[in-house]
């Protein structure tokens, strides 16, 4: 049987917790006062725009947006400087991750290579061997390749100088094969 059960407007007493209640809670964020129990306030660097009272992302002429805090009192240019440090890291870390996402497909690719051989035991090792240096030299080399296209149209120097050097496995195994086999 359903009853219906109304709360008169005021009670004198709290209810006690039931399933389904919502606990609301309020805090803030920050010293409060020159004396608090927390310790002395701490200095960060913002860069950021200001509009009222606010702070909020500021758009630059590129398009970017930049809300940049750190803690300490830094120059703007000492910011900057780590933001560059901080994306140079990025972008390492991304080529690296590149290069071993690369070097695993390669290597799982070659793996047929590999099973053909299992029953082998000495030519199954060195067949092995062999495969994990193709596709070192290969991963590495479509990596290169990948970042000099990436840098052709900003730094055209290094680009080249990138490629030529995703070339150097190439050229020496060229240079190991016998001059009849090359025909």
């Amino acid at each position: 049987e359903y009853r219906k059960f109304m709360l008169p407007p005021v009670l004198p007493f709290p209810l006690p917790f039931q399933v389904g209640d919502l606990r609301v809670s309020f805090f803030y964020a920050g010293l409060s006062g020159d004396s608090s129990h927390l310790g002395p306030a701490d200095t960060v660097t913002i860069i950021a725009r200001q509009r009222g009272d606010h702070l909020v992302s500021y758009k630059t002429k590129s398009g970017d947006t930049l809300e940049i805090l750190y803690p300490d009192e830094l120059s703007a240019e000492e910011v900057f400087q780590k933001e560059h440090a901080s994306n140079s890291m990025k972008t390492w870390g991304l080529r690296g991750a590149g290069w071993l996402a690369m070097f695993v497909g390669i290597n799982l690719m070659m793996r047929i290579f590999y099973t053909l051989v299992d029953w082998f035991p000495v030519v199954r090792e060195l067949v092995n061997i062999g495969l994990k240096a193709f596709a070192f030299c290969l991963a590495t080399s479509l990596s290169l390749i990948t970042i000099s296209v990436g840098w052709f149209f900003y730094r055209p120097l290094w680009a080249i100088l990138i490629g030529l050097l995703a070339a150097v496995p190439i050229v020496i195994a060229r240079s190991r094969v016998p001059p009849k086999k090359q025909q």
